[in-house]
């Protein structure tokens, strides 16, 4: 019975790589789970600009950053989701209000 492993190959280009290797030789892809660009400082700050909230997970699956990173990361994100979710909440008041005042405008 032969009990041969499979090749590594770089999920990119699809080349094989060697199992020691940390980064594709051929196109240069990180072979780690939790090392590529999203995960770096730049990344996550990029992606709290975008996404807010939601990139918490970069934050936590990084491998690349500090578990202090972490959690100042974690904590400036809940804030930013606390202050997001009290926002819309305002907005929808205020558009309930809005809309009263033109109902009773109109009678």
């Amino acid at each position: 019975m032969n009990l041969s492993k499979q090749p590594l190959t770089c999920q990119r280009c699809h080349l094989l790589v060697e199992e020691t290797d940390n980064f594709c030789r051929h196109c240069g892809r990180s072979l780690k789970q939790g090392h590529s660009f999203f995960y770096s400082h730049s990344g996550i700050i990029l992606m709290a600009l975008v996404l807010g909230p939601f990139a918490l997970p970069f934050v936590l699956l990084s491998k690349r950053i500090s578990t202090l990173s972490k959690i100042i990361y974690t904590v400036v994100l809940l804030i930013m989701g606390v202050y997001l979710v009290i926002a819309c909440y305002h907005i929808y008041q205020l558009m309930l209000s809005f809309s009263q005042d033109l109902l009773n405008v109109g009678i």
